[in-house]
C-alpha cells in the first residue's frame, strides 16, 4: 500500500552511510523529509537542500532511501557546526540491498498500458513531529529534480520559517 497524507509513518531500523537509525526515534520530535531516490536531484539542487534543512530555525532532518553514487555524496558541504546536527554532515542513505525499506516507502505505481510495466513514481514525504506524513511530492523517475519544490511545500507548513512569537495587544 502506497503512503499518504494522514497516515503514520512506518517503523523501521536500518544502517545508512552515517550509521544506524530507528524510525521515528531518529529525529523524534522534528520535520523529516524522505527523499525515496536522492539521485533524481540534481547536486547543485540536493546540496541546497541539505544547506536550508540545516539553517531552519527547527530541526529538519533529511533521509535518502536509494544509493546516491559516491561521487555525487563527496560533493555534498559538510553542515556546518552552528546547526542542530553537526553530527550528520551529509546526507543520511539508507544501505537497503534487500529493498524491504524501500517497500515501506514507495511511491505510487502508475498504470502505463498493458505492453509495459507499472511506472514507479519517485517521492519526498514531509513528516511532522508526531510522525504523521503530511504531504507526499510526487515526480517521475528522471534526474533534475529541483529541491526548492520540497521547500516551498515545507514552508507552507511552517517549515523553515522563525517560530511565531506572541505579540501582546496593547491595552
Amino acid at each position: 500500500m502506497a503512503l499518504s497524507p494522514g497516515r503514520t509513518a512506518p517503523d523501521f531500523m536500518a544502517a545508512t552511510n552515517m550509521g544506524l537509525i530507528r524510525f521515528p526515534a531518529w529525529g523524534h520530535g522534528c520535520w523529516r523529509i524522505v527523499l525515496t531516490h536522492p539521485a533524481d536531484y540534481s547536486t547543485h539542487s540536493l546540496r541546497a537542500g541539505i544547506r536550508w534543512a540545516g539553517t531552519c530555525p527547527q530541526p529538519v532532518f533529511l533521509l535518502g532511501l536509494s544509493p546516491v553514487r559516491a561521487s555525487r555524496l563527496a560533493d555534498v558541504p559538510p553542515r556546518p557546526v552552528a546547526i542542530a546536527r553537526p553530527d550528520m554532515p551529509h546526507l543520511p542513505v539508507i544501505d537497503d540491498d534487500t529493498g524491504r525499506i524501500a517497500g515501506l516507502w514507495r511511491g505510487i505505481a502508475v498504470d502505463v498500458g498493458p505492453r509495459d510495466p507499472a511506472l514507479e513514481e519517485h517521492a519526498a514525504f514531509l513528516i511532522d513531529p508526531g510522525n504523521i506524513i503530511r504531504s507526499t511530492l510526487l515526480h517521475p523517475p528522471v534526474t533534475g529534480q529541483d529541491f526548492g519544490a520540497i521547500i516551498r511545500v515545507a514552508r507552507g507548513f511552517g517549515i523553515g520559517c522563525a517560530p511565531l512569537r506572541h505579540v501582546p495587544r496593547a491595552a
